[in-house]
């Protein structure tokens, strides 16, 4: 290897080594904890298609009213 090339390899170990770390800080450890948050993402993607799926219903009823109120304002 070149100088640089190794000066970079050297350096970029560090910088995972240092991200790994901080992961490592910032996850839960707790297997309770983790659960509960897998539990709580799980119902919110849940929440979030129902949602999605209502937003979907509206849209094409509020669609559908305003073609009909177009029709009856130009006859």
């Amino acid at each position: 290897m070149t100088p640089r090339l190794d000066a970079a390899t050297q350096r970029l170990f560090a910088a995972l080594t240092r991200i790994e770390a901080a992961l490592s800080e910032r996850m839960p450890a707790d297997p309770d904890r983790v659960r509960a948050l897998t539990e709580q993402l799980a119902a919110s993607r849940n929440e979030n298609q129902e949602l999605a799926a209502v937003n979907n219903t509206i849209a094409m009823r509020l669609d559908s009213a305003i073609d009909r109120l177009r029709t009856v304002l130009r006859g």
